[in-house]
């Protein structure tokens, strides 16, 4: 199967030009948010796997009758949002307190 879509594409240049252009825009997107955005989406993350976490331990609780699990999946359903909101927001004021320089032109331009 991988002999015959390596011939497939080798037969069809224009489709195998695309799928590049596609993998190059895909690794220079992902440097890109690596680069910039590495501690807004591992916070987000953690943040929303802790949440799901709250909920399936509410849900086990609900399902065995055990009201402690209920109660901590409760703590965990409220607590992983507000640990998100503070997070990012620190996270806004410690790395992009003012905006770039570039963002300032755009916005001088735009006439905002």
């Amino acid at each position: 199967m991988l002999q015959e879509l390596t011939q497939y594409l080798m037969d069809h240049p224009v489709i195998l030009g695309s799928l590049g252009v596609f993998v190059l825009l895909a690794v220079i997107g992902g440097w890109y948010v690596v680069a910039h955005h590495l501690h807004a989406v591992l916070v987000t993350m953690l943040c929303s796997a802790g949440f799901v976490s709250g909920i399936l331990v509410f849900y086990r609780g609900f399902q065995a009758d055990l009201r402690d699990l209920q109660i901590i999946g409760a703590f965990l359903i409220v607590i992983f949002p507000l640990v998100y909101h503070q997070a990012i927001h620190l996270a806004k004021i410690a790395f992009g307190g003012a905006p770039s320089p570039t963002a300032r032109g755009h916005a001088k331009r735009a006439g905002a």
